[in-house]
């Protein structure tokens, strides 16, 4: 293809947003597949698109390699470029978002697979019925959502201390326990914790706070069964096999596993809410939170473990109370 037809399409002696940010998703992704998706776009389409765009500026921007596309210097300075345009339109939009006073209209929420099944249904319940006009994305993955780049506009997430740059507040604490299959309680009663058939925390859960405790406590532990994904992890344990650290809001309604220890001291984690800092002034990005920030204490109240853990060794309690607070001297 000749450099007049990319002219045609872009205008002379210019290259349009989809070009560069095209560029932009290669550079970030290392690969046209990635950037494909991440686009959702075809292989083929990217393919075409960064042909054209280093025929049109007569200069390689990529290395090809047997592991992907690696940028050259033009490459990353296209890239930066685009990086700054695409900050100042999502700046905009975030500024637009944040001066929204309507409570109608859409939230967009990432959170993880086990607070989606166990703590999010009842209030997003009772929040839907009292404000009709407002609608829910949920977005349930455990992969690390883009709050700057409008991925979504709050995030529900399980983590120590939240990002500096997003403002955060955290709503409840998340206690642990060791629990094993209620089948499996009384064959394993009186036996040392460090001497339990223990599942392994695999890439990525190695350094959430239960894998670094669970690693720091038992280092002799060598699990047969590894694990990359805590809803995998609690159904191994319902089946006999093994023993895990797990959230005890998640386990305590489940009667096929049985907590064997107390509220594990070591392992600090709690739920915090997030949002970027422009989006603060949107209403019912505001309700939301309100909502979640009152109600979800309470929730994870009731499902305290209502049975004295029976079994191998006790562990000290967790606090039985909590108050809200933030992690961000900017939080509302």
């Amino acid at each position: 293809m000749s450099k007049p037809n990319l002219q045609k399409r872009t205008g002379p002696g210019r290259l349009d947003w989809e070009e560069l940010r095209t560029v932009l998703a290669v550079v970030r992704a290392g690969s046209l597949s990635a950037a494909a998706r991440e686009l959702n776009l075809e292989h083929s389409t990217i393919y075409r698109r960064i042909e054209s765009i280093e025929r049109y500026m007569g200069t390689r921007l990529f290395e090809r390699t047997r592991v992907g596309y690696v940028a050259n210097s033009q490459g990353e300075a296209v890239a930066e470029r685009a990086r700054a345009m695409e900050e100042a339109a999502l700046s905009a939009e975030r500024q637009v978002f944040g001066a929204d006073t309507r409570l109608r209209g859409t939230i967009r929420l990432a959170t993880s697979e086990l607070f989606a099944r166990h703590l999010l249904p009842p209030l997003i319940s009772t929040f839907t019925r009292a404000n009709p006009e407002i609608r829910l994305e949920i977005d349930v993955s455990n992969r690390p959502v883009d709050l700057t780049r409008r991925e979504a506009d709050l995030a529900l997430r399980g983590c120590e201390k939240p990002p500096e740059h997003l403002i955060g507040q955290e709503v409840a604490p998340i206690r642990y326990a060791i629990y094993v299959s209620r089948r499996e309680r009384a064959r394993l009663r009186g036996r040392p914790h460090a001497e339990l058939e223990w599942l392994g925390f695999d890439e990525p859960l190695t350094q959430i706070p239960q894998a670094r405790w669970w690693r720091s406590a038992f280092p002799d532990a060598r699990p047969r069964l590894w694990l990359n994904s805590l809803m995998a992890m609690h159904e191994a344990v319902a089946h006999g096999l093994g023993a895990a650290v797990l959230p005890c809001f998640a386990a305590v309604d489940d009667a096929r596993v049985a907590q064997v220890s107390d509220f594990l001291e070591g392992p600090v984690a709690g739920i915090w809410l997030l949002r970027h800092p422009d989006v603060r002034g949107n209403a019912r990005v505001r309700a939301f939170a309100a909502h979640i920030s009152r109600e979800l204490p309470m929730h994870t109240e009731a499902l305290r473990p209502r049975e004295k853990a029976r079994g191998t060794q006790p562990a000290k309690s967790a606090r039985r109370g909590y108050q809200s607070k933030s992690g961000d001297p900017r939080s509302e």
